[in-house]
């Protein structure tokens, strides 16, 4: 079963993330990227699901630490938002990031993402 992280500030969406994803595969949530990048020191995902705006980190700097460590730059992330502007996807994209899905939580559209990405 492979693992996901998912990393947000909001408990809600941690919650909505576990009971969606829960049935496919294992869900690891955390609730900020200071916590993300700790976890990593014990185990390695195969997906990030990562919140843009945290208040402890914000996913871009969780972004650019990931690809800062070539222990994590691998990883696919996939950000999570609300802000739909295109400078925030650009800014992603331009990190490495595989994709963004919109907040609220959608069941069909996270099941996509994620199957496009780990295949």
């Amino acid at each position: 079963m492979k693992t996901i992280l998912v990393v947000d500030d909001d408990k809600m969406n941690l919650n909505n993330a576990l009971k969606i994803l829960s049935p496919t595969y294992k869900v690891v949530p955390v609730p900020g990227g200071k916590v993300a990048l700790n976890y990593l020191q014990k185990g390695k995902p195969d997906l990030i699901l990562l919140d843009v705006l945290m208040p402890d980190m914000d996913g871009f700097a969780v972004m650019e630490q990931l690809q800062a460590n070539p222990d994590y730059a691998d990883i696919p992330v996939i950000f999570l938002t609300a802000d739909e502007r295109e400078e925030v996807k650009n800014k992603g994209l331009a990190l490495g990031a595989k994709g963004f899905m919109g907040k609220p939580l959608v069941a069909e559209e996270m099941l996509a993402g994620i199957a496009a990405v780990l295949g």
